[in-house]
């Protein structure tokens, strides 16, 4: 007999889902530990001191008594390395904001046998805005780390494919020193198959692989080699309707392969005075080279990739990262295959539930309704509360840029967890499975308008779909085990659910709590029941 008071065994379950997948989610927004200056491999504390040298003083282009010793630094460290530097003067330019200034990137190579190269760039202008930015994050994360990467590549020996190195001018003030080189040198970047752009939006969590070129299958087998890959296709898909753009833009327009890594945690910093070498964080740092290196690396040696075209494939991947270390990734093609295999998992787990009479069509039709309802009660919740958060703190409210909320992150989470509690709640109303039909059923539309929509995210429907028809089928046998699926559902969702919010800022609170609610609903009603 259970002790008045006591919890239930279906609490049990939920808070158990609820902390392992929380705890495994959590550990996949933790970057790697920094390795120290004595490491064989890439060393954040080393490219620290980079960061150090080049972050005194704020170095936009509308200062260049400031930029030039940047410049003059960058040169200095890349000869130190045996690399000849090619000082590439453009014409001047007069930007948007009517300032006039000279254009001067530079670059350096390490030859390799076959000809062909990939493109390593980073920009080294700071933001130039009031309170002047310093640029330790943006971008001397990209500028730290791909000095770093030279100083590794340098003592190769014998490359079957060479690795290049760009450092452009003007990015802040409109991608100027990228645009220059591709309309006046297109010719010199002939050899490029891939170009791997650094770039940060804060100064501190994971670096994440957000955007990439059209039809990335090959590039994204390239990038499995990344130690402790992150990674999310349906990031590419919002990224490109975004009005936001990088370096790594301009050559995406040519038809180029590419992948672009950037932080996002802590906005408060961007093109902001707090941009400072103290602020950053050197995990953060050693992501980048972690990532980085071992791609270029295996780019390097391998003369598949000596072949022109190597990385052109005919479609796009479905990819992303679950716990560290684990990264998924399937060709399009093969993902259509599976979303049609989950429909029909789903119709056939229904049919038996029907069939045991444990489901009730009419039942879970009504519940499908009330689990609609629900998300939009949440994209609401969402809105005002960002609105009023926006009317208390004075932060204009914005749907897509509102950073600096105080206390943002603790509102998100726990709006998180209300809705996941009511959620529950409503699911123990039943005494069968159609609240569980009705779930399903919902994931099903979601997962039809998010194939259309963003195709890159079928993944965050289809792969919960499949944990929990599976874990529910195991869980006849033994029920304990059906508590897996909404494990990981949370583990999945934490981070994307993270990373989602810090992209879109608080503004877009209701968006994350819309999306949350089908997978929230999901993991709820698939909790096993009371005996």
């Amino acid at each position: 007999m259970r002790r008045p008071g006591s919890l239930k065994p279906a609490r049990w379950a939920a808070l158990a889902a609820l902390l392992l997948g929380g705890i495994l989610g959590l550990l996949s927004l933790r970057p790697p530990r920094p390795a120290p200056v004595t490491a064989a491999g890439f060393s954040a504390l080393r490219a620290k001191a980079h960061i150090d040298a080049i972050a005194q003083h704020p170095h936009p282009v509308w200062d260049q008594a400031s930029l030039e010793p940047v410049r003059a630094y960058l040169r200095t460290s890349l000869e130190g390395l045996g690399l000849p530097v090619e000082v590439i003067r453009h014409e001047p330019v007069t930007d948007r904001q009517g300032h006039r200034y000279p254009l001067v990137n530079l670059a350096a190579a390490i030859p390799g046998r076959s000809g062909r190269s990939i493109l390593l760039v980073a920009h080294y202008d700071s933001a130039p805005l009031p309170g002047g930015s310093l640029g330790a994050a943006d971008d001397g994360f990209g500028v730290a780390t791909l000095l770093e990467l030279a100083r590794l590549m340098a003592r190769e020996r014998n490359l079957e494919n060479g690795v290049r190195f760009l450092f452009t001018d003007a990015e802040e003030t409109g991608l100027l020193g990228a645009i220059a080189e591709l309309k006046e040198r297109p010719e010199a970047y002939r050899d490029v198959e891939l170009v791997v752009n650094l770039e940060a939006r804060g100064v501190r969590g994971p670096a994440v692989m957000f955007e990439t070129g059209a039809r990335n299958l090959e590039a994204i087998r390239l990038y499995r080699k990344a130690h402790r890959p992150f990674a999310y296709s349906f990031a590419v898909d919002v990224y490109r309707r975004m009005p936001n753009g990088t370096d790594l833009t301009v050559f995406l327009k040519k038809g180029y392969q590419g992948l672009n890594f950037a932080v996002l945690d802590d906005l408060a910093a961007y093109h902001m005075p707090l941009d400072a070498p103290g602020q950053i964080s050197l995990a953060s740092l050693q992501h980048y080279g972690e990532q980085v290196l071992p791609v270029v690396r295996a780019f390097a040696t391998d003369p598949a990739f000596a072949r022109p075209g190597a990385l052109q494939a005919r479609q796009d991947a479905v990819y992303f990262s679950w716990v560290p270390g684990v990264f998924l990734a399937w060709s399009k093609g093969l993902d259509r295959v599976l979303c049609w295999l989950v429909v029909a998992a789903c119709l056939v787990f229904a049919a038996t539930e029907r069939g045991r009479g444990r489901l009730r069509l009419g039942a879970a039709f009504r519940w499908a309704l009330v689990w609609l309802v629900l998300a939009f009660l949440a994209l609401g919740a969402g809105l005002g509360t960002s609105w009023l958060a926006g009317k208390a703190t004075g932060i204009r409210w914005r749907f897509a840029y509102m950073p600096g909320v105080p206390g943002e992150t603790w509102i998100t989470w726990a709006l998180l967890l209300g809705l996941g509690a009511l959620a529950f709640l409503l699911a123990r109303r039943s005494r069968d499975r159609s609240p569980l039909g009705g779930a399903l059923l919902l994931n099903l539309l979601w997962l039809a308008l998010v194939a259309v929509k963003v195709p890159g995210g079928t993944f965050l429907v289809s792969v919960p779909l499949l944990a929990v028809l599976a874990t529910q089928v195991a869980g006849r046998a033994l029920r304990p085990l059906a508590v897996l699926g909404p494990v990981l559902i949370v583990s999945l969702y934490v981070p994307v659910l993270h990373l989602v919010g810090l992209a879109l800022t608080f503004g877009a609170l209701g968006l994350v709590l819309f999306v949350a609610a089908f997978p929230v609903v999901l993991a709820a009603t698939a909790l096993p029941e009371t005996p």
